[in-house]
């Protein structure tokens, strides 16, 4: 009869201890050791960062030690938990471009149903110490704008192009949804492009080109000047 009680009041205690122990805030990691982050790409000016958090998983508590561009590849519902305030659920939606400036200390957790997927771009160094007044090109307004990033985004239908536009600065390009695409630099012949989503590449310094989809579906893509 003992045995039984002992054996009772631990199945009773073992699922209290572990979800107080889940609850209580982790020491802090740096993104590197973050078990949802996985690395993309990095020079001297970026770091990239694929990140899926899965419907109902949490990220650790973790460091941002630069400040960085999100770019979501998915949209979902998160509770965003930070050591010096309460709570707040954040909605993301698909193609969204959040900036946030460095250091901070959070913990995601996706309370939705399906993944939620981003790249996280943190910014590592200026590119340019002074960079030149930037025209807008044609009627397209930058999404985002500060003292260290310059984001458009960008929709072509099928058979759509881009005007021929030049790149002052270097930076980003990152496809939100895949596509085909023919790509005219300079005066050189079209470059055939089959960019996957959440593909990126990286543009060293000024250029000057148009770009036209040549799929079937709609492309979209995030453009970002380093400053």
């Amino acid at each position: 009869m003992k045995v039984a009680v002992v054996i009772l009041l631990l199945l009773v205690t073992i699922p209290f201890a572990t979800r107080s122990q889940s609850n209580s805030p982790q020491s802090p990691v740096e993104i590197k050791g973050e078990a949802h982050h996985h690395p993309k790409f990095e020079n001297e000016f970026v770091r990239i960062w694929d990140v899926t958090v899965p419907g109902g998983e949490a990220t650790l508590w973790h460091i941002h030690r630069n400040d960085n561009v999100v770019i979501t590849l998915a949209g979902a519902s998160l509770r965003l938990e930070n050591p010096s305030g309460p709570p707040a659920e954040a909605p993301w939606k698909f193609g969204e471009v959040r900036f946030a400036k460095a250091t901070y200390t959070h913990r995601a957790i996706n309370i939705g149903t399906t993944s939620f997927h981003n790249l996280t771009i943190e910014l590592l160094k200026p590119a340019n110490a002074n960079p030149p007044v930037l025209a807008k090109e044609g009627n397209r307004e930058p999404v985002l704008e500060n003292d260290r990033v310059r984001v458009f985004r960008l929709t072509l239908q099928p058979g759509e192009s881009t005007p021929v536009h030049t790149h002052p600065l270097p930076g980003l390009a990152v496809a939100i949804t895949a596509g085909e695409l023919e790509a005219a630099v300079g005066d050189g012949p079209p470059q055939h492009l089959a960019m996957a989503a959440a593909e990126v590449r990286w543009r060293p310094g000024a250029v000057t080109h148009s770009i036209k989809n040549v799929g079937k579906t709609t492309f979209e893509a995030v453009d970002i000047e380093l400053k």
